[in-house]
């Protein structure tokens, strides 16, 4: 199997470590110039709590692609959700007969994907795993390897030969699971990114730290809430959200014991995500656009679809994007400006 891995940041640096460890034919294809070079150098390195190990894959800037014109029967797109339309178009020539793209990103992108290539060549898959990269040729995986790393699915729901293909290559990187319910464990995904991703991002805390303020909890449910009223409304079945039965947000916003039982598994389940920051923070303190609009804002754009409000997401969006404007800074007190903003 011919395997490229289409942006080589945090999650598609973790995955190419431990894939060119297990000896799969794989190409590294990122945007970074200096992280091209660095691999092509000293290797590409990866820290976790675990090990620490250097591979030596083949690493190519973006503008050598045209030249080298490789053929790949597996591409794992690995860049930011707003970059995926033109992403796709871009490796387009480059996916053999047969061959499809893995959706490894956050946010629900397989639609954007089908539209350039077409459905046939589309696989989701759900990360679960942390993963940080500050600095060139050198990753961080910030989970556990005991921790469940992936969960993929064909957006037709069928188990398919590919995909217990798929399942075997990506166990080299974590545990995988094969769902038939993509849109469910997407839709679940969405509902953990949004909670925490752009809070992290508002408040400046970490992963863990987000969880153990009650403050910042009951938000967390305010934002699950929205999601899953307009998922359902969409006729999605969300699977569990973190360790959270998906129908319990909205019943928690309404019921004390509810929501103290909700609490509990929040805070159970961030005993077991590692110590980083979520992706969006990691952005924003790299002064990079974040996903925002991919995250809380895609909950916005499917609510107005089906005339659901969503104004604690809606909310976090145009906070988020004035942190990335730089006129407010990451804080707890920007906590205040949501409620504030609500109640507006």
């Amino acid at each position: 199997m011919r395997i490229g891995i289409l942006g080589v940041g945090a999650i598609g640096g973790v995955i190419s470590a431990y894939l060119a460890r297990a000896k799969y034919e794989i190409t590294l294809i990122d945007l970074w110039p200096e992280n091209v070079q660095c691999i092509n150098e000293k290797g590409l390195k990866i820290t976790s709590f675990e090990e620490e190990f250097i591979v030596k894959p083949k690493a190519l800037h973006l503008g050598e692609i045209s030249r080298a014109r490789p053929q790949f029967d597996v591409v794992i797109l690995s860049l930011k959700s707003y970059d995926t339309a033109w992403a796709s178009k871009f490796i387009e020539p480059h996916i053999a007969p047969g061959g499809y793209v893995v959706s490894a990103q956050n946010s629900i992108n397989e639609d954007t994907i089908a539209s350039v290539l077409g459905w046939s060549k589309v696989i989701g898959c759900v990360l679960t795993f942390g993963a940080g990269m500050y600095t060139a040729g050198h990753v961080e995986r910030t989970s556990s390897i005991e921790r469940p790393a992936f969960t993929i699915g064909e957006p037709s729901g069928l188990a398919t030969k590919r995909l217990k293909q798929l399942a075997e290559i990506m166990s080299s990187c974590g545990i995988t699971k094969i769902t038939n319910n993509l849109w469910g464990e997407r839709w679940a995904k969405l509902a953990t990114n949004s909670m925490s991703n752009a809070l992290a991002g508002l408040t400046g805390l970490k992963s863990v730290e987000l969880r153990q303020n009650s403050e910042i909890r009951t938000l967390s449910i305010e934002i699950a809430s929205e999601l899953v009223n307009v998922g359902s409304a969409l006729g999605v079945d969300i699977e569990k959200i973190g360790m959270v039965p998906a129908n319990l947000f909205p019943q928690a916003l309404e019921n004390d014991e509810i929501k103290k039982k909700v609490e509990g598994l929040i805070i159970d389940a961030g005993k077991t995500i590692g110590t980083g920051r979520p992706s969006l923070a990691q952005d924003l303190l790299k002064g990079r656009s974040t996903e925002v609009d991919y995250l809380n804002g895609y909950i916005v754009n499917k609510g107005k679809q089906v005339n659901i409000p969503t104004p604690v997401n809606e909310s976090i969006v145009e906070l988020t994007r004035e942190i990335e404007k730089g006129l407010i800074q990451p804080s707890l007190s920007n906590l205040n400006l949501i409620k504030k903003s609500i109640v507006n």
